[in-house]
């Protein structure tokens, strides 16, 4: 695991729905996250996620796909993690009590770090996210 992201206007955070919908062929948006990654990669992005992402990813995957899928995807991943710390855990819930709609907690900390980072891109097919970052 990584605690250093690069600052970089190159750089793009990982949420975990393209983490999903890249493991899981069956998933509608698969063929889609997979051209976007490799894009990012030909354009030179250096990708990036954060522990809880991590979490998330591996708790769907093992509920949707299998622990063994979950398992060997952990072990492949190969993202470098950014690890948040309690300011970021206490951005996080400030946007998320302070948002006028329901804001997904995990969504709201990616934001966080995003912000901390200096970091614009992101890398999603959640609609959810997607809308966070507005």
């Amino acid at each position: 695991m990584v605690t250093s992201i690069p600052q970089t206007s190159h750089a793009a955070f990982v949420d975990s729905s393209a983490l999903i919908s890249l493991v899981d062929r069956d998933d509608f948006t698969h063929r889609a996250a997979v051209d976007a990654y490799e894009s990012l990669k030909a354009d030179g992005y250096r990708l990036f996620t954060s522990n809880h992402v991590v979490a998330e990813t591996f708790d769907i995957l093992a509920a949707s796909l299998g622990h063994q899928v979950a398992r060997t995807w952990l072990d492949e991943m190969g993202l470098p993690v950014y690890v948040a710390d309690s300011n970021d855990l206490e951005q996080a819930r400030d946007r998320v009590i302070g948002s006028r709609k329901p804001l997904n907690f995990n969504d709201a900390l990616s934001v966080v770090i995003m912000q901390r980072l200096g970091v614009a891109d992101a890398f999603a097919v959640d609609p959810d996210f997607l809308a966070a970052l507005d």
